[in-house]
């Protein structure tokens, strides 16, 4: 083809035109060769015009690579070959046909943050201010598209209050951007599926505008794309979807791994072919990433083999702690640096929640390696910790300014920029400290009468926890009080993941608080921040700089490494376990996740776990079952003996009355109990001149003796 070199199986599937193709492409297989080549192909052969094809990838990315591999294939001035993303074509359909339609040909599209900065407004107008986030809103929308359900169909299937308010937003949401003459990248699926669906002329003229249809990365679907793609293809289309039902990991935002076991069902008379000849890694990786997917039953089946003959065996690590982990996992990967002489961008530690990275990049900074965190900020630099860090500066420092400024609206407090410059200029010629004049901004001119008694609330809060502070409270206490008054676990709850990642990394930031107070006892919160500021200090490493490499699985996909570590392999974690239940979501989908972070090491691979990590309304805790089911190429764990999964206490119920005990502060009376999702908001009398306010997320409170009803106030 061209000079291209191909295997067998590879150029089955270039060659093939016999009617629809399925081309499996495990992973490191060449499936991106095997795409532009088949699209070359067909031109060169003739049997299908330039302008007859159409070519969907799923990503610019990917798209822009394709088309400069098939422009080196295909002769100069062969002609135009449609080659796009789903919602590129989608928007091209759009424009084309807008004469049919409601909107415009110069129609807006409406990223992800404009549909938050419009779905605000729409909150804002329906007086639901505090009751849901734009995110949460987003997220709900976005399922309901991704099902190919409508506001109307919304509305009728609602059945809680939760439900029914989603609903009137989605209604609202669609009728403002209707009025804006917008469209959200969902629209652009589900309104171009409408469209050829139900206008007959225009559903024919596309089925019959292409004879061959090529589609990337097939197992990424969701069910918009299924249909648009049968919609979109005539009696004598030829469809070729090239994907890995091994590595679809993406049901959380509606990918349907279904599309790609059902593709020979909605395409009678596929042929399948099986990309099986891996390039990347060794086949001691292989042989364990083979093993584990094998317990899969949704799947096509097929077996990765390498060229590369033996290897090193995957190496399982247990390690005492998860700072431990960290520290394991950065002396090896420094040993592996200097003795193999391999670059720092050779080595990725890939984890399952965003929050784990915590742990390495404070073990990172004290060992002055250089690292970066892909695919999301670092755990500091991340919106809600850095608001978190702001509320306590405000407690130790009450003149803190900047602090202020950055969180006083968040979230929306009915304090405009008129309302901002109205407080600061009260504040400026009082001479009071900030939180003095929270206290006091009901009195403040030209604040609102709900934005001065928000003001105020957040002024007791401030004061309540300074109080604390001062009486020698530890800093994790004061982080719970800040967490649970200032409705940090409502605000991140019941959402869609990226909330959910929020609300892991608040979790995270809980522990590190605790980890400060069992270190260092007497240091209290400034220690604490003290502690914070000389690790969000240090200088930014250079642009483009040799480093270390930290990303969650998710983000891994796609690339590959000299050296990969997966950390955190235990039950709960890796299948994750979502707080509240008590299974993984998803297991088939949570072990493909595990496949394709294995199959990204081309050397050398090990996985890590601990006996127990502690998690937001959960734990994790042994290795995973994962491990057991790919162990057949594993190296012994090193360790004296496998730690045991501890078997997790049964949740406990407190009431007022009830008398408990703290490892801190001995026995106590509990005088007020909240529900705070898994956890519980404690107020205690232990015999201080104040009760303790206390949540009980991390430090074990026990009942012990019984008394009053559940949450009584």
């Amino acid at each position: 083809m061209g000079g291209v070199s191909l295997n067998e199986p590879q150029r089955e599937a270039v060659e093939y035109t016999g009617g629809h193709l399925l081309v499996l492409a495990g992973a490191g297989s060449g499936k991106t060769r095997v795409l532009a080549c088949r699209t070359a192909h067909l031109v060169a052969t003739g049997f299908v015009e330039p302008w007859r094809i159409l070519a969907m990838t799923f990503t610019n990315k990917a798209a822009a690579e394709m088309s400069r591999r098939v422009a080196s294939l295909v002769p100069a001035g062969s002609g135009r070959i449609r080659m796009g993303t789903f919602h590129s074509v989608c928007a091209w359909i759009l424009r084309r046909e807008a004469s049919r339609g409601w909107w415009a040909e110069d129609f807006s599209i409406y990223d992800s943050d404009d549909q938050k900065a419009l779905l605000r407004r729409v909150i804002r107008d329906l007086g639901e201010d505090g009751r849901v986030t734009p995110s949460q809103a987003s997220s709900w929308i976005s399922m309901c598209k991704n099902n190919l359900t409508g506001p109307e169909e919304a509305t009728d299937s609602a059945g809680t209050p939760w439900e029914k308010l989603m609903a009137r937003i989605y209604i609202s949401y669609q009728a403002a951007l209707r009025a804006s003459v917008a469209f959200d990248f969902d629209d652009l699926l589900t309104v171009s599926l409408d469209l050829v669906r139900q206008d007959i002329d225009i559903g024919g003229r596309y089925s019959r505008m292409f004879d061959a249809v090529l589609v990337d990365e097939y197992q990424d679907t969701n069910l918009a794309q299924r249909d648009l793609l049968l919609a979109l293809c005539g009696p004598d289309t030829q469809v070729c979807a090239v994907g890995d039902d091994d590595q679809s990991i993406y049901g959380w935002r509606g990918a349907r791994v279904e599309n790609i076991l059902r593709f020979p069902e909605d395409f009678p008379g596929a042929k399948i072919v099986r990309l099986e000849q891996n390039y990347r890694s060794t086949s001691s990786i292989l042989r364990a990433a083979s093993s584990l997917v094998s317990h899969n039953s949704g799947r096509h089946g097929k077996t990765l083999w390498s060229a590369r003959p033996g290897g090193d065996d995957v190496l399982v690590q247990a390690a005492g702690s998860a700072s431990e982990e960290a520290a394991w996992t950065l002396a090896e990967a420094t040993r592996l640096h200097e003795s193999r002489g391999l670059p720092w961008s050779e080595i990725a530690i890939l984890y399952r929640t965003n929050a784990q990275s915590r742990e390495f990049e404070t073990a990172a900074l004290g060992m002055n390696i250089p690292y970066q965190v892909i695919g999301s900020l670092r755990f500091y630099e991340r919106e809600e910790i850095k608001d978190l860090v702001a509320w306590l500066r405000l407690v130790a420092n009450p003149a803190d300014r900047v602090s202020l400024e950055r969180v006083i609206n968040k979230p929306p407090r009915g304090l405009g920029e008129r309302g901002k410059e109205a407080f600061f200029e009260y504040a400026a010629s009082s001479g009071r400290d900030l939180v003095a004049c929270l206290c006091s901004a009901s009195r403040i001119e030209g604040l609102s009468r709900k934005a001065g008694a928000s003001l105020e609330h957040l002024g007791g809060v401030l004061s309540e926890a300074a109080r604390a502070s001062s009486s020698g409270s530890p800093a994790s206490e004061i982080v719970d009080r800040i967490v649970a008054d200032l409705g940090f676990l409502e605000r991140f709850r019941g959402a869609g993941p990226e909330e959910e990642a929020r609300l892991e990394n608040v979790e995270e930031f809980r522990k590190t608080a605790l980890e400060h107070d069992t270190a260092h006892p007497s240091a209290g919160l400034p220690g604490f921040l003290q502690g914070i500021s000389l690790l969000t200090s240090s200088d930014d490493f250079e642009q483009g700089a040799d480093r270390l490499v930290l990303m969650t699985l998710h983000c891994a996909k796609g690339l590959e490494f000299s050296v990969v570590f997966i950390a955190g392999v235990e039950e709960g974690l890796l299948p994750f376990v979502r707080p509240g239940e008590t299974a993984p979501a998803d297991l088939e989908e949570e072990r493909r996740l595990m496949y394709v972070g294995m199959t990204r090491a081309r050397d050398l691979l090990y996985l890590t776990h601990v006996p127990w990590r502690q998690r937001h309304g959960t734990r994790a805790g042994g290795p995973s079952r994962f491990i057991a089911e790919a162990a057949e190429a594993f190296a012994p764990v090193r360790s004296e003996e496998s730690p045991s999964v501890e078997p997790v206490a049964p949740r406990t119920v407190y009431r007022r009355g009830n008398l408990v005990h703290h490892p801190r502060y001995g026995r106590g009376l509990v005088l007020h109990a909240v529900r705070r999702g898994p956890e519980w908001q404690l107020t205690v009398d232990f015999g201080f001149d104040e009760p303790k306010v206390l949540l009980t997320g991390y430090v074990p409170i026990p009942v012990i003796r019984e008394k009053g009803s559940p949450g009584d106030q």
